[in-house]
């Protein structure tokens, strides 16, 4: 959600405690870390990704800075994405995303789950990363795995539902959104109803 104004300038105090601490204690990787997310939060993602390297640097296994950094670069992509179609639109031309774009989030959502192996959202994002690199055999296991961990974790039900809609599984996807339903994401009724006439 948007900050308040409030909250903005109290994110920025914060970045000029932790920037001092920093200076104090340049290879203390939770300062490192603190500081990330108060420029992730005030939308700095720059700065953000360069602390959360420097995090990786002091400590190789801190598993949040791996797991916070792919999320910043997928919400990059994904915002390069929108500006994409924007052009699209400008000037009549389609420029889709390389997997490539990709491969910097996947490697960092990988060391999550060697150094984390039970972080449920390890798996899930994965798993929407391996859908956007159109890897479905991948993010199919990634989206089991995540609930297996926790069987109450919606979103995996619908993305797994709709992942195998597209793969042409409509019955299994079908089962999956009517899960999602179930546990509260009533958005996927809507998808049902769109899916319900077609043959598997």
């Amino acid at each position: 959600t948007p900050l308040t104004e409030r909250q903005v300038t109290k994110h920025f105090a914060s970045i000029d405690e932790q920037t001092v601490a920093v200076v104090n204690n340049p290879n203390d990787a939770d300062k490192r870390f603190a500081r990330s997310l108060d420029f992730y939060l005030v939308q700095d993602w720059d700065n953000a990704l360069e602390d959360l390297t420097q995090t990786i640097l002091c400590d190789g296994e801190y598993f949040l800075a791996y797991f916070n950094r792919a999320i910043i670069r997928y919400k990059q992509l994904e915002f390069q994405k929108a500006e994409k179609r924007y052009e699209e639109a400008e000037v009549g031309m389609k420029m889709l995303p390389k997997a490539s774009d990709y491969n910097l989030i996947r490697r960092d959502l990988d060391k999550v789950v060697e150094l984390a192996p039970d972080f449920v959202y390890a798996y899930y994002n994965r798993a929407n990363v391996a859908v956007a690199m159109n890897d479905y055999r991948s993010a199919l296991a990634d989206y089991d795995k995540a609930i297996e961990l926790d069987p109450k974790l919606a979103d995996a039900y619908f993305n797994r539902g709709l992942t195998h809609i597209y793969l042409g599984n409509n019955k299994l996807g079908i089962q999956d959104l009517s899960k999602a339903g179930e546990l509260g994401l009533y958005t996927a009724y809507n998808v049902i109803k769109r899916f319900t006439d077609r043959k598997e």
